[in-house]
C-alpha cells in the first residue's frame, strides 16, 4: 500500500512540475528615423534572426519583435516583459542588443530586422538564430553560435564564424584588397562568386571535401582532396574558407 502511495505522490510532484507552455505571444516594435549619422550598426542577441537588407541611403528602420510562450495567451503575454531590448548611439555606430531570461524555458526570442543604407558596417553576434543579409556593401562581421548565416548579393569584406551552422555566401562584387574569410566549425561553407570575379583562395576541410566550380583559368598551388590554394583570374581579392566538419566550396554564379 505504502509503495503505491508513494508512485501515486511522485507521479502527482511530477505532472505538478511539468508546466506546458504552449501559447504563442508576440510584440514587434519599429523605429524609423534619419540614417544619415550612422555609419556602422552592432547588433547582438542571445536567442533569436537577425536580418539586416539595404534600403535607402537616407533611411534606417528596426523591428524588434519580442516573443515568449506561455500557459495562456494572458501569461504569455505578461512575460513578454521579461526579454530586455536596448540601444544607444554614442557616436556613429548604433548599438542593439537583446536579452532573454535563463533557463529559457518559455521560448523567450527576439527578432531583429533591419533595413539601413547598403553602405553601413555590421557588426553581428548571434547566439541562437539565423543571420540572415541582402544586398549589403559595408564591412561586415558575423559570430554566430547557433545558426545558419546566408547572405545574397553582398558586396565588400566579410568575416563569419559559425560554430553550429553552415554558411551560404552569395557576393555580388569584390573590389581590389576585398576579402572573405568563412569559417565554420560544424557545417559546410559556400561562397558564390561572379563568374569573372578575381580572387586568391585558400580553402580546408578537416571531414569533408574542398572544391572550386564553374572557373575557368583556375591555377592551383595546392590542389588536395581537403585543401585547394590557387588563384581565379589575377587574385585581387582574398577568400578564405574553413571547415572542420563540412564541405568548402568556391562556386561561380
Amino acid at each position: 500500500m505504502n509503495r503505491y502511495l508513494t508512485l501515486s505522490l511522485l507521479g502527482a510532484l511530477f505532472v505538478a512540475g511539468c508546466v506546458l507552455y504552449n501559447v504563442w505571444a508576440e510584440l514587434p516594435e519599429t523605429k524609423t528615423g534619419p540614417a544619415i549619422s550612422i555609419t556602422a550598426i552592432d547588433i547582438r542577441a542571445d536567442a533569436g534572426a537577425i536580418s539586416v537588407r539595404a534600403g535607402k541611403d537616407s533611411v534606417l528602420s528596426v523591428t524588434i519583435t519580442k516573443s515568449c510562450k506561455g500557459t495562456s495567451q494572458a501569461d504569455a503575454e505578461s512575460h513578454l516583459a521579461d526579454i530586455t531590448t536596448g540601444e544607444s548611439l554614442p557616436g556613429s555606430t548604433l548599438y542593439l542588443w537583446g536579452k532573454v531570461p535563463l533557463p529559457n524555458n518559455r521560448s523567450y526570442n527576439t527578432k531583429y530586422e533591419v533595413t539601413a543604407p547598403a553602405a553601413t558596417e555590421l557588426h553581428i553576434e548571434a547566439t541562437n538564430g539565423a543571420v540572415d543579409l541582402d544586398s549589403m556593401a559595408g564591412s561586415t562581421v558575423i559570430i554566430a553560435t547557433n545558426g545558419p548565416v546566408t547572405t545574397t548579393a553582398h558586396s565588400g569584406s566579410i568575416s563569419i564564424e559559425a560554430t553550429n551552422g553552415a554558411i551560404d555566401c552569395d557576393v555580388a562584387a569584390f573590389g581590389i584588397g576585398d576579402a572573405a574569410a568563412l569559417h565554420a566549425a560544424n557545417g559546410p561553407v559556400t561562397i558564390y562568386l561572379p563568374a569573372d570575379a578575381s580572387v586568391a583562395f585558400d580553402i580546408t576541410t578537416s571531414n569533408g571535401k574542398a572544391s572550386v566550380e564553374g572557373f575557368t583559368g583556375v591555377n592551383y598551388s595546392t590542389d588536395e582532396a581537403k585543401h585547394k590554394v590557387g588563384i581565379i583570374g589575377t587574385g585581387t581579392a582574398a577568400v578564405t574558407l574553413r571547415s572542420e566538419n563540412g564541405n568548402v566550396t568556391i562556386q561561380a554564379k
